[in-house]
């Protein structure tokens, strides 16, 4: 074993994780490691070997499954005899294939990770990793066990909703993340008060399928709902939500996000494509137009929003018309931002069935929407100049004497400014662009 900088036997256990995929894994990762506080352990400082490695892992594409068993080889060579404890949906969906790996002593699935802790105190530490992922239930509960704490951060992540119940045709979620499930509204209230009381200055609501929020409660309820008692409660922070699917954004949801004062005026969409037949195929409920029409609702209600889309490209069967299409359909719309994704089979999943663009012809597609995206970030920043944003200051810049931070309509910042501001709300006015930053000057705190 690496004895290098190991901690005394009589000293707290420290472990490492790191976290690949969305911000539902990052928030995962919280609440393990706050529950692996309260058992004894803390997180190894930089440069010291924990007494164990825990990877949480994404199995959205190949690329992600490819990242995660480097990561864990790399743990095993630098770090020989620390072992390796592996989650996610990598491990819920193929907990063999991580067991033959060197190092993994253990492999647990996504609902076992809030038992993490009991599971290592009970581990035999035998020869052979010990699988513990198990099946997920037609009407799996909401296993509550949100972190309080997010060292380092300014912003916290509060996760309200769990599963998908949609059935893309490309998609491996479903399998992984299990059906919908959501935390009652009273107990999501009294998390937020915490996370209030604990002195966060934004929360970010996240979701697998956050649009679909309450509707598997009883009584059942929605995002809604949610959203108009939030805002009655006079929470002390400002709130954005994550990724929501287009055809779950009602009139009724978006009218009650623009009467919130402190609603961060940022959405995210996954279009996935701009054809028609290719969403038909990979059973999105929704079409060109009807997205369209919902893009430029939702720029007309929030002129200075943020607008993500996710874009899939190389869909078995895309043609090159097809593609432009979704090119055009992009290039139409306000568009802040873009995550562009090549087609990448998942096992189990109909599209993995169908007969494949060529590689190269995929990368290519996707080379050229990355262009697109780019072009359509700076002509957003470009019209950002000489606006007044809210900032929160999350920590020093590179340059002494500087801060960066996100504005509301989540675009980074940086600023000349005193340390004592981070974690403070301030108006900034943006002067000009630094790449794909935007400089700016503080002209008061918050109003």
């Amino acid at each position: 074993m690496d004895t290098k900088n190991r901690q005394p036997q009589s000293a707290n256990r420290l472990f490492r994780v790191i976290t690949f995929g969305c911000k539902i894994n990052q928030c995962d990762t919280a609440g393990m490691s706050q529950e692996l506080a309260r058992r004894g352990w803390r997180p190894a400082p930089p440069g010291v070997t924990p007494e164990l490695h825990l990877v949480n892992t994404c199995t959205v594409t190949k690329r992600a499954d490819q990242q995660a068993r480097q990561t864990i080889r790399r743990l095993a060579r630098e770090h020989p005899g620390v072992p390796i404890w592996v989650t996610g949906c990598y491990a819920q969906r193929a907990p063999e294939e991580l067991a033959t790996l060197p190092g993994v002593q253990g492999v647990l699935g996504n609902r076992e990770k809030a038992v993490l802790a009991d599971l290592l105190e009970a581990s035999s530490q035998g020869a052979a990793p010990e699988l513990c992922v198990g099946s997920f239930l037609a009407a799996e509960p909401f296993h509550p066990w949100q972190a309080q704490s997010f060292p380092g951060h300014t912003r916290a992540w509060l996760k309200i909703q769990e599963g998908c119940s949609h059935h893309c045709s490309y998609c491996i979620v479903p399998k992984v993340r299990g059906p919908r499930r959501s935390w009652p509204p009273a107990e999501v209230a009294a998390a937020l008060n915490e996370l209030a009381a604990a002195g966060y200055q934004e929360v970010v609501l996240t979701g697998i399928d956050l649009g679909q929020y309450g509707r598997d409660l009883s009584p059942a309820t929605s995002l809604a709902d949610l959203v108009r008692r939030l805002r009655t409660d006079n929470l002390p922070f400002r709130v954005r939500l994550s990724s929501l699917e287009p055809q779950e954004i009602t009139g009724t949801l978006l009218l009650e996000l623009a009467s919130w004062r402190d609603f961060c005026p940022h959405f995210h969409l996954p279009l996935q494509s701009g054809a028609a037949p290719v969403l038909a195929a990979m059973n999105r409920p929704y079409r060109p137009g009807a997205f369209r029409d919902l893009v430029l609702d939702i720029t007309g209600r929030f002129p200075e929003a943020a607008l993500g889309l996710d874009v899939l490209v190389g869909f078995p069967g895309e043609t090159e018309s097809d593609f432009e299409a979704t090119r055009d359909l992009v290039a139409s719309l306000p568009v802040t931002y873009l995550h562009v994704f090549p087609f990448s089979p998942r096992p189990g999943t109909p599209a993995a069935q169908l007969k494949p663009v060529p590689g190269r012809e995929v990368q290519r597609r996707a080379g050229l929407m990355r262009d697109l995206g780019r072009l359509q970030k700076q002509a957003f920043l470009q019209r950002q100049l000489n606006r007044v944003r809210e900032v929160l200051v999350e920590g020093p810049a590179p340059q002494r004497g500087w801060l960066q931070g996100l504005s509301d309509n989540y675009l980074r910042v940086i600023f000349p400014g005193p340390a004592a501001w981070r974690n403070r709300r301030l108006m900034v006015r943006f002067l000009k662009l630094q790449e794909e930053m935007l400089v700016g000057e503080v002209v008061a705190n918050r109003l």
